[in-house]
């Protein structure tokens, strides 16, 4: 786990899969995930999920999409709301340095269908760290 000064987080596993990244943007400090991302790339960061509102961001900073699965209340945030909010699907990255040959989520979608079955993620996760 990695602080900022600003208290901005992100930390990595052992096995290089990047989670809590959590940028602080309140008031004056203007920590940018971006940097976060970069930083965690170079201490040995190499993949991640996410929801897939968060496509683009990660598109940008040189995360490949390699598998998704289909969104699942019993997994959803504590604070989402059915019918307010988006039942997004979790998609699995690895950092390649360059941006993504889908240009969009929904390119993406067209080319890799979701990953079903009971255990889902798992073989989601699986996909993606084979192709590393």
């Amino acid at each position: 786990m990695f602080i900022t000064k600003n208290g901005s987080t992100i930390a990595i596993r052992d096995d290089g899969d990047i989670i809590s990244v959590c940028a602080n943007n309140s008031g004056n400090v203007k920590d940018r995930s971006s940097s976060l991302l970069k930083f965690a790339t170079t201490k040995g960061g190499t993949k991640l999920d996410s929801f897939a509102g968060n496509y683009e961001f990660y598109r940008h900073c040189g995360f490949e999409p390699v598998s998704h699965v289909k969104f699942n209340e019993e997994y959803a945030p504590s604070n989402w709301v059915k019918g307010r909010d988006e039942a997004e699907n979790v998609i699995f990255f690895k950092y390649t340095g360059k941006q993504s040959k889908y240009g969009t989520k929904d390119d993406f979608y067209d080319n890799v269908p979701p990953v079903t079955g009971d255990d889902s993620y798992d073989k989601a996760y699986a996909i993606r760290d084979n192709k590393q």
